[in-house]
């Protein structure tokens, strides 16, 4: 992409946010803000389905007549697949594009992070997110730790982190969330969950933190809109 392949447009970060933590849209506003720094859109953007300010807000505050949408979540599911959508069709006609998480650079992404934090000799566990409602389903988490040979876990269904240290033979793990806010999972959750498998487990667990606040996502999205595929 030039750097002014889109000088005209608009682009919209539309992610999930919370109404527990205010703040928990702080990685995307830095991601938005690193894209307006490097001028490749008239203007950049940031709603949340939850919080403010909300997608409706957004929206209205963008002026150009082509405005490209990228979800920043890590799954293709409901939130992509019909939230989104519906906070944007009272709107200005928008292009829709899949969501970030599943963009196969994300696997690189990852890797980087894990050779950045000299985990690169442990065993790797990412964690996700996971459904209740539909279990099992085949998720991007499971190609990106398919092609890197990690192990995956879910914090709503099974495997769950304990069930896989339980498996896991090597005295070193690395566990890095795959989420893409701040909110609860990545605040409360995983950390709880790394402290008590420390304790009953006795393994060295290196805490990579998660991968949505990784200053490389700014070039995923770049790369969404690049690729031309909206939905």
């Amino acid at each position: 992409m030039t750097q002014r392949a889109f000088a005209n447009d608009a682009l919209l970060l539309v992610a999930h946010g919370s109404s527990r933590y205010p703040d928990s849209g702080r990685t995307l506003q830095l991601h938005a803000a690193a894209l307006r720094t490097q001028a490749h859109f008239a203007e950049v953007g940031a709603g949340f389905l939850n919080g403010a300010p909300s997608v409706a807000d957004a929206l209205a505050e963008l002026r150009s007549c082509t405005i490209h949408v990228v979800p920043f979540f890590m799954e293709d599911g409901y939130f992509t697949r019909v939230a989104v959508p519906q906070s944007l069709a009272s709107g200005p006609p928008t292009r829709l594009y899949p969501p970030v998480g599943i963009h196969p650079g994300m696997t690189s992404l990852i890797s980087a992070r894990i050779q950045r934090e000299r985990a690169g000799a442990a065993d790797v566990i990412l964690v996700g997110h996971g459904s209740t409602k539909s279990p099992g389903r085949r998720m991007a988490l499971h190609d990106h730790a398919e092609r890197l040979a990690a192990r995956v876990a879910f914090l709503e269904e099974p495997p769950f982190l304990d069930d896989v240290l339980a498996e896991t033979l090597s005295p070193m793990v690395a566990v890095l969330g795959v989420f893409a806010g701040e909110g609860g999972h990545v605040r409360d959750d995983l950390p709880a969950l790394i402290a008590a498998a420390r304790r009953r487990f006795g393994k060295r667990l290196i805490d990579l933190g998660s991968i949505g606040d990784d200053v490389g996502m700014a070039a995923l999205i770049l790369d969404r809109v690049a690729g031309g595929r909206s939905v």
